[in-house]
């Protein structure tokens, strides 16, 4: 049985309510997409593929103008979804488990 992580259910909960989009995910100090966004960024943006067993694809946060802009240009709607919790907050949300 395949788990889906938290973050993945947040994904999967953002795309829900903007299917007709394609998400930027803010992780870090970069921007995935995941699923079929990812296809997007490789078709699109000339992204490659990341390892794992979960389609998906990203680039570094210095690229993010270029890249929204290209998305926006080949006609695609962008939503970005930026990470709040810093590394501190998320430090002790994992000790809290």
């Amino acid at each position: 049985e395949a788990k889906v992580s938290e973050g993945q259910q947040q994904w999967w909960r953002f795309k829900a309510a903007h299917f007709d989009s394609v998400l930027l995910f803010k992780m870090g100090k970069f921007y995935e997409m995941f699923e079929m966004d990812s296809y997007v960024g490789v078709d699109v943006l000339g992204l490659i593929f990341m390892k794992g067993d979960q389609p998906h694809a990203g680039f570094p946060e210095i690229r993010y103008h270029d890249m929204a802009e290209a998305l926006a240009r080949a006609g695609y709607r962008v939503v970005v979804v930026e990470q709040t919790e810093t590394p501190e907050q998320l430090a002790r949300r994992n000790e809290e488990r």
